[in-house]
């Protein structure tokens, strides 16, 4: 996000904790990457680390690896 975008994230906010959502169709490695890098970013504007989540029907098994690596939860539905 190195040029000035915009960036669009679904939030939920329960309890003072601060979640992230990404709801994708296939969740892929790089996918991973980038909501790595969103949540950096809500922390340094927001000064809140969030949680970070994917809720997808089908995850990459190398994005869930590393998902799960990073801390980030990988919900399949």
């Amino acid at each position: 996000f190195g040029y000035p975008a915009t960036i669009e994230v679904d939030l939920i906010i329960k309890d003072k904790e601060h979640i992230l959502v990404e709801i994708k169709s296939h969740v892929r490695k790089s996918d991973v990457g980038v909501l790595m890098r969103k949540g950096k970013i809500y922390e340094r504007v927001r000064g809140i680390k969030p949680k970070l989540v994917f809720v997808s029907p089908y995850i990459d098994e190398d994005a869930r690896g590393d998902a799960e690596m990073l801390g980030i939860m990988a919900y399949s539905i």
